[in-house]
């Protein structure tokens, strides 16, 4: 009866204690579950902050892609203007390239040169201009380097000359002003 007893009373206990710790484990996972739920909570929370951001982030990329793009055509209109500028800029030097070896050729008639033959000749308007250059032994001698600087001044006052009258037949063209200042130089 005693051992009865204790088979009963042990059986009694351990029912006890699976209640117990039933009761126990399902405290635990009620326990896990909120904090589960409050995790869940946050991740949405932050789902749709991030949601939100991402929205913004577009819609402002937009209006930069249409600035972006308005930029990129000026910029190349600006591009097309320069190289329409370069191009009249270079069809001006090619003119005032003209307007120098025309000049030169002028220049080389009033110095006597024959621009067909290259022989030396007097200009019929001033016979006194001798255009032979000196010689390389005469070069040497004080007289004759001071008759050649005496023969160049000569030869730079025709030039003035000669630019006063092509001067006043282009009066605004920069070339002729600084081969103007050029002779004035010499």
């Amino acid at each position: 009866m005693v051992i009865k007893k204790l088979k009963d009373r042990i059986k009694s206990l351990s029912i006890n204690m699976d209640k117990d710790k039933i009761k126990q484990d399902l405290e635990e996972i009620e326990t896990i579950n909120i904090e589960l739920d409050h995790r869940v909570t946050k991740l949405i929370a932050e789902n749709e902050h991030l949601k939100q951001t991402y929205k913004q982030l577009y819609d402002s990329i937009k209006p930069a892609r249409v600035r972006s793009k308005e930029q990129c055509a000026d910029l190349t209109n600006q591009v097309n203007l320069k190289s329409v500028e370069i191009s009249n800029l270079n069809a001006c030097l090619q003119e005032k390239v003209l307007v120098i070896t025309t000049l030169k050729d002028e220049l080389r008639k009033l110095k006597g040169k024959d621009l067909a033959n290259n022989e030396v000749t007097h200009h019929p308007s001033d016979p006194e201009i001798n255009t032979e250059p000196i010689t390389p032994k005469l070069l040497n001698k004080r007289s004759a380097h001071s008759a050649y600087i005496k023969h160049t001044q000569e030869e730079a006052a025709v030039l003035r000359d000669l630019f006063d009258h092509i001067k006043a037949n282009y009066p605004l063209d920069p070339a002729l002003e600084s081969a103007y200042k050029y002779t004035k130089l010499i």
